[in-house]
């Protein structure tokens, strides 16, 4: 599974996610699943052996479709409500942990697939490791 943010924010009762403010001088190094909003640029970046913007910058909004589901520890396919033919054009979660794209899934379609299956619930009150959280509309735009 994936690394880097841990957010238990994320869950169907979320209304935001903080992603962390730098300048283009200020940004890190970066390491593969890092996503940062660059204050110098106005864009949403991640690092995929190498910084690239995920929007335009621009002031219209983008359509944001969310997919959710819940993991049993078996599942490792997933159909989703958007159809897809890049995983850079999505950010997913898992219990709130960045998935990074061909390494931790792929899509095909309508279907993503996942590399090894999402944790079941484990019964503990508040834990939401089994929950998938796919954000749509984060079409690559260069960078």
């Amino acid at each position: 599974m994936g690394r880097y943010v841990k957010n238990y924010a994320i869950n169907d009762q979320a209304l935001a996610l903080g992603i962390v403010n730098t300048s283009t001088t200020d940004r890190p190094a970066g390491k593969n699943g890092q996503i940062i909003y660059n204050t110098t640029t106005g864009t949403f970046q991640v690092y995929d052996n190498g910084w690239t913007n995920i929007s335009t910058g621009s002031s219209s909004a983008a359509l944001i479709t969310k997919d959710s589901f819940d993991g049993d520890g078996s599942t490792i396919i997933f159909t989703m409500t958007v159809q897809e033919s890049n995983p850079q054009n999505i950010l997913v979660f898992i219990g709130g942990v960045y998935q990074i794209p061909t390494t931790n899934y792929s899509v095909s379609g309508y279907q993503i697939t996942f590399g090894s299956a999402p944790p079941a619930p484990t019964g503990v009150p508040g834990d939401n490791d089994h929950k998938i959280t796919i954000l749509h509309g984060f079409d690559s735009v260069g960078s």
